[in-house]
């Protein structure tokens, strides 16, 4: 067993984050969670309107439920769907208030940097000798005050999400959508929410061909629906070829709420009639925000490549991994997915091509696919797959079962398998 006197720091109290400290403190470690915000999940909350595909119980881990059941608290059922507010209100928050985890979480932390101490980035490439001095983290709350954490082993869980991609031709941002960007939706907004008022008698452009987008698309044909009264308008921009429909549904999906919404946004797409106008082959160009009349001019490359105005612009376009914070150390990253190498490479090894679309299919690619060349660093969770949507939390959970093999330097251990009884 490694020596567990190592001070891990944890980077995010997502679900990843949280369940990664819960392993480590069941195993003995050293472990402290630095959280940017002032609450677990918070990037969760910002999607909480929205409900999981995923049933519960693919989204828990056995160590997790065991130590929120410790305290008495009555959890969701293994086949609920929850929305993401039901999740970090009834699971994640409980476990963070657990035994092992309360006092590992330091909030309000903003981590600007991480370098090793006695090194810089250009030295030792290769060299062991690296692993014997500890991390620096860079930290600061939101008063401004700074300071030095120090940890030998360093664990990013903090994602993808709030770092998107950009609407423009070949990835960059759009002429005019940096200035522009705080007006522009990169999220899922709550049209039935708190944000009806937002879109109810507006014209919006939605942009993107993923889950995200047809949410909002069928939810804004939803609320044109409802209230005809009001005309609400909505134009989907798709990247996608004019014989081609917005979604790929998979065949034979295990996922049934995951099918209904891509075949109702498929068909709203095809029927591209009423408050809908669905426009394929289409990229923007440039956009400019106006103040006076809260509004947009927006010019396409396309079939229709002219300009057009909307109240509104909803980009669900993906997110990328922020990868500067580790910009001083040894970290090999995939040229396509800014996902780190091995991990990629596997990804891509093992990658079947008759069910690639289906995230379920998706595996763990062992403890190997998890090493950087920076010793003691590790990225798990939805920023290990880059800019991949495919990750799953179920997958998240086998990362982090192999990644203490390493740590723990015990190729047989297996906290989830081996204590079977926690989960009763």
């Amino acid at each position: 067993m490694a020596d567990i006197s190592a001070r891990i720091a944890i980077l995010g109290a997502g679900p990843i984050g949280l369940e990664t400290a819960l392993y480590a403190r069941y195993l003995g470690f050293q472990v402290e969670v630095l959280e940017l915000s002032e609450s677990v999940a918070a990037n969760v909350v910002h999607w909480g309107h929205v409900q999981l595909f995923t049933p519960f119980g693919m989204n828990a881990s056995p160590l997790g439920v065991a130590a929120v059941r410790a305290h008495d608290v009555q959890l969701p059922a293994a086949n609920e769907l929850l929305t993401g507010a039901d999740y970090q209100q009834r699971y994640l928050q409980p476990l963070a208030a657990s035994d092992l985890l309360v006092d590992t979480l330091r909030f309000d932390t903003k981590v600007l940097g991480i370098g090793r101490r006695g090194w810089l980035k250009q030295e030792g490439v290769g060299n062991p000798r690296r692993a014997d001095t500890p991390f620096h983290l860079l930290c600061c709350n939101a008063a401004g005050k700074q300071w030095i954490h120090e940890a030998e082993i360093v664990i990013d869980c903090t994602g993808t999400y709030g770092n998107h991609n950009w609407i423009g031709q070949g990835g960059i941002p759009a002429v005019g959508e940096l200035v522009a960007a705080e007006h522009i939706e990169y999220g899922i907004p709550d049209i039935q929410g708190r944000d009806r008022n937002k879109y109810l008698g507006r014209h919006t452009l939605v942009v993107g061909s993923g889950y995200s987008a047809a949410t909002t698309v069928t939810q804004l044909v939803r609320l044109s629906d409802e209230q005809p009264e009001v005309p609400t308008q909505v134009t989907w921009a798709t990247r996608r070829r004019r014989d081609c429909l917005p979604i790929d549904r998979i065949v034979d999906d295990r996922l049934p709420n995951r099918d209904r919404l891509a075949e109702e946004a498929n068909c709203l797409a095809a029927a591209s009639s009423g408050c809908l106008s669905y426009l394929a082959e289409t990229e923007i160009v440039a956009l400019v925000y106006r103040e006076a009349t809260d509004d947009f001019e927006v010019e396409f490359c396309g079939p229709r490549a002219v300009s057009h105005m909307f109240d509104r612009v909803v980009a669900n376009v993906g997110y990328r991994p922020d990868n500067r914070i580790y910009a001083e150390l040894h970290v090999h990253e995939c040229f396509a997915s800014g996902g780190p190498m091995k991990l990629a490479a596997q990804m891509l090894a093992t990658r079947n091509p008759d069910t690639a679309t289906d995230c379920l299919d998706q595996q763990s690619c062992g403890a190997q696919s998890l090493l950087n060349p920076e010793p003691n660093l590790y990225i798990l969770g939805c920023k290990s797959y880059g800019r991949s949507s495919q990750f799953l939390l179920s997958v998240g959970f086998q990362q982090i079962r192999d990644l203490f093999t390493v740590i723990a330097e015990r190729d047989d251990l297996d906290l989830y398998a081996t204590m079977p009884q926690l989960a009763k």
